[in-house]
């Protein structure tokens, strides 16, 4: 049964990230720039507003604190009192280019994927941002970067280009943070919708949003179809795991695009949601930094 944990209509849900340590629920409103913030007993979320748009988010050491792809680059954020420290901003000489989705890894480096406001050629970029502050530019030529995450043995990365029907796999090392050997998984253009965000489950099954196709697939981590979980959006964006042990299914949603009709459909769209999963999830990866924002070190 899917249910709503939060009504609030949102134009561009997206980046759901569930922290076991607060069992709160984080996403993101792109276009609106705002973080939210819910923990599993509330009955609403609470806004960090930035002002300025926001693709993805990873945890820190800090719960109060998470490192987010802005449109103005990798920023250390305090959900409190929303302040920030820039952290770099690879996209700096590329005005209508913007970070996308985002991850962090097994040993806590946050990959971030971007795109070209129009998507409309191969201008995004896949960047690895390490605890240390450096980051490197791990491939390129994506129409629309976007989900990303692990394998639970951590020898595969996965990686979506939305506006190529693809989701991608690279042969991964842990230890050094390489990811190699890109190759097509899953070519989804036989399927309704377009691959938004997804998210890998403890038995390795590959769970992927379709925009414009109102369902959830499930891969077998060969890129075999499982199945095909309805909702009751018609643009679902991506998915996390989260509450008790793992076992819910939190999905974010968007509304953006949609005309009077379709809202009339759908009128769920915009909406967080959340199920049982059968199947538990992984624990999000925690960004392993040490660089904090001036100021908050001893809160």
């Amino acid at each position: 049964m899917i249910a709503v944990l939060s009504p609030n209509r949102h134009r561009l849900g997206e980046g759901p990230l569930w922290d076991p340590r607060t069992r709160t629920l984080h996403w993101v409103d792109i276009v609106a720039g705002d973080v939210f913030s819910q923990p599993e007993d509330a009955t609403s979320p609470r806004a960090t507003h930035l002002g300025v748009q926001v693709g993805c988010l990873g945890l820190t050491a800090d719960p109060n604190i998470l490192v987010a792809g802005l449109r103005t680059g990798w920023h250390l954020v305090n959900l409190h009192t929303g302040s920030r420290q820039l952290l770099g901003d690879p996209e700096h000489d590329r005005e209508t280019c913007r970070f996308n989705d985002g991850s962090v890894d097994p040993a806590g480096r946050f990959w971030t994927g971007s795109l070209e406001d129009s998507e409309s050629g191969p201008d995004g970029r896949l960047y690895r941002l390490d605890p240390d502050g450096s980051y490197r530019t791990m491939d390129e030529g994506f129409y629309c970067s976007n989900g990303i995450d692990w394998s639970p043995d951590g020898r595969w990365m996965y990686f979506v280009d939305s506006r190529q029907d693809r989701i991608y796999r690279y042969a991964f090392d842990p230890a050094t943070g390489e990811a190699r050997d890109r190759e097509i998984l899953i070519d989804t253009t036989a399927l309704t919708g377009i691959p938004d965000g997804l998210r890998v489950d403890a038995a390795g099954d590959i769970w992927c949003a379709f925009w414009d196709g109102a369902y959830i697939a499930r891969f077998a981590p060969d890129g075999s179809i499982q199945e095909q979980l309805p909702v009751p959006v018609l643009r679902p964006t991506s998915i996390a795991f989260g509450g008790t042990d793992l076992r819910t299914m939190y999905i974010t949603s968007a509304s953006l695009g949609l005309t009077p009709s379709q809202l009339q459909r759908w009128p769920q769209s915009g909406m967080v949601l959340h199920r049982p999963a059968d199947t538990p999830g992984l624990p999000a990866h925690v960004f392993a930094s040490h660089l904090v924002i001036p100021g908050t070190a001893d809160q």
